[in-house]
C-alpha cells in the first residue's frame, strides 16, 4: 500500500531495543506462570499418590476394628452358649427345667407360677364375662 501521506516509518535502535525487551519480559512472565502451574501439577500428583495410600490404610483399620468388634461379639456369644450347654448337660438343672415346664414338684416342693401377660390378658376377660352385668340405677 503506497499512499502518497503516508511513508514507513523505520523504528530507531532504542525504539527495537525496548521492544525486544518487551517481548523478553513477557517471555520471562510466561515461563514463570508455566513454571508455577508446573509446580502445582507435580504438588496435586505428589499429594494424590502420598494420600491415597494414607486413605487406603485409614479405611484398612476401619475394616480392622468393625473385624474386631464382631469377633469380640462372637467370643461373647461363643461364651454364653457354652455356659448354657455347660447349665443343660448337668442333670438337676435339666430336671428342674423340665418340671418347671410341666409344673410338677418333687415331694415338699410348691410350685409358685407367674401368668404372662398374655395370659394374665385371658383371665381377666374371662372373669368379666362371668360378672353379672350392672343393672342401672334408679334415682
Amino acid at each position: 500500500m503506497n499512499l502518497p501521506f503516508f511513508t514507513p516509518r523505520i523504528p530507531t535502535l532504542e525504539e527495537i531495543e525496548e521492544q525486544r525487551l518487551n517481548r523478553s519480559r513477557g517471555i520471562r512472565g510466561m515461563i514463570k506462570v508455566t513454571g508455577i502451574i508446573f509446580l502445582m501439577l507435580v504438588a496435586f500428583l505428589a499429594s494424590m499418590l502420598l494420600l491415597t495410600p494414607l486413605l487406603e490404610l485409614h479405611t484398612l483399620e476401619q475394616e480392622r476394628e468393625h473385624a474386631q468388634h464382631q469377633l469380640q461379639r462372637a467370643r461373647q456369644a461363643e461364651t454364653e452358649a457354652y455356659k448354657r450347654f455347660l447349665w443343660m448337660s448337668d442333670p438337676e438343672y435339666f430336671e428342674q427345667m423340665a418340671r418347671d415346664r410341666a409344673n410338677l414338684a418333687k415331694t415338699g416342693e410348691h410350685v409358685v407360677r407367674r401368668p404372662t401377660a398374655e395370659e394374665q390378658r385371658k383371665m381377666q376377660e374371662e372373669a368379666r364375662k362371668q360378672r353379672p352385668a350392672r343393672r342401672p340405677q334408679r334415682d
